[in-house]
């Protein structure tokens, strides 16, 4: 945060919200601000800051604070801002240093905050240099006065003359004229019981970890497929994502998560995931371990994974590994062995859903040889 707001004095002046304010402000709603770090190269090690965007997630109050233009810029009032975990109504766009990065900053950002949220919240804000003014133009999606609308998600004002000023503009839902919004794609998880989706989750792992990975076949198919329980996503009924999961004696292993390359600006990978950790947490399990490529620990982290900070170094497969372990929820409704006996023998993860064999409890018993 220091190195954030030396960055923001020396890009738009002094007449910036003092460090306490902004760290006041990352505090109650970890979402306000998104680093943008450059490595060398595809190791993504030793990464340095070289910009950020900064954003006031508004609750409903804050909505009507900015349609009111009662928004402090210099010191907003927290009680305006989304709580941690509440998706919010309207991203203030507070500050971007972003020198040099174009569009790429919007779109590394659209990716980290879900391009299911970030597409269909409206983004307001004013731009204080004219090249942030360009870049925002060029992202396609802007609106640049009060009466034109040329685009779909950002509405700016350039106005030199006040570079420190904050200004709130009107809230515009941001479709162009006759345009409809793209409906939202259907995003389903589940755990496969089927060849067929057996196949599916093979074609997507061979995809990504095969052909993009460059992983040898062997090294991906270890011999464990068949010892564990596999989670099948889709998209508008597409297969899109998968992930395994292997039963220990007190946790689970997390594992082999894989996601089409079109289908990683949705939020596939977050319902498969939670999908795999609500069964896990249904049959009791309360630990969860993995080992996370060192460039996705910030995304198992959103699901209470942390790095084990053991000494072993961890290499395969051509990849440095990190051992990540956390805790799950205690479900409210665990099975045990006091659990209804015709529920244990349900298909696995529809526990809750009448199975075949709770019909065949109707006939009465002849007991064959």
């Amino acid at each position: 945060m220091p190195q954030i707001h030396d960055m923001l004095r020396k890009e738009i002046g002094e007449n910036v919200a003092p460090l306490e304010i902004i760290q006041s402000v990352y505090a109650a709603n970890s979402m306000s601000f998104w680093g943008l770090y450059r490595c060398a190269d595809a190791r993504r090690l030793s990464p340095h800051l070289v910009g950020f965007i900064a954003y006031l997630p508004l609750n409903e109050a804050g909505k009507a604070a900015l349609r009111a233009k009662k928004i402090d810029g210099r010191n907003p009032d927290i009680s305006l801002l989304a709580g941690p975990g509440e998706d919010p109504v309207v991203l203030y766009l507070w500050a971007i240093v972003t020198p040099g990065l174009g569009n790429l900053a919007f779109a590394l950002n659209c990716r980290a905050i879900g391009a299911d949220l970030f597409e269909r919240l409206p983004v307001i804000g004013w731009i204080s240099t004219q090249s942030a003014l360009d870049s925002v133009r060029r992202s396609s999606h802007t609106r640049d006065d009060a009466n034109a609308t040329i685009g779909s998600t950002f509405e700016v004002k350039f106005l030199p003359e006040h570079r420190a000023e904050m200004r709130a503009l009107k809230v515009i839902e941001g479709l162009k004229p006759g345009q409809r919004r793209s409906p939202r794609p259907v995003l389903e998880a589940a755990l496969i019981a089927t060849a067929d989706q057996m196949a599916k989750v093979m074609a997507i792992r061979a995809a990504v970890f095969m052909s993009e990975q460059n992983c040898p076949y062997d090294e991906e198919f270890d011999g464990n497929d068949y010892a564990g329980t596999h989670i099948l996503g889709t998209v508008n009924g597409e297969p899109a994502a998968c992930l395994r999961v292997r039963y220990f004696a007190n946790f689970v292993k997390i594992e082999r998560l894989a996601v089409m390359p079109r289908f990683r600006r949705t939020l596939i990978a977050k319902q498969v995931v939670e999908q795999a950790l609500e069964i896990c947490s249904r049959k009791g399990y309360t630990k969860m371990y993995g080992q996370s490529q060192m460039r996705l620990v910030s995304f198992w982290g959103k699901f209470g994974f942390k790095p084990m900070h053991k000494d072993a170094k961890l290499v395969f497969s051509d990849h440095e590994y990190v051992e990540i372990y956390g805790d799950i929820p205690p479900h409210a409704h665990p099975l045990t062995p006091e659990t209804d006996p015709l529920i244990l023998i349900r298909p696995e993860g529809k526990w809750d859903e009448p199975g075949v064999l709770d019909l065949s409890a109707s006939r009465p018993p002849t007991n064959p040889h």
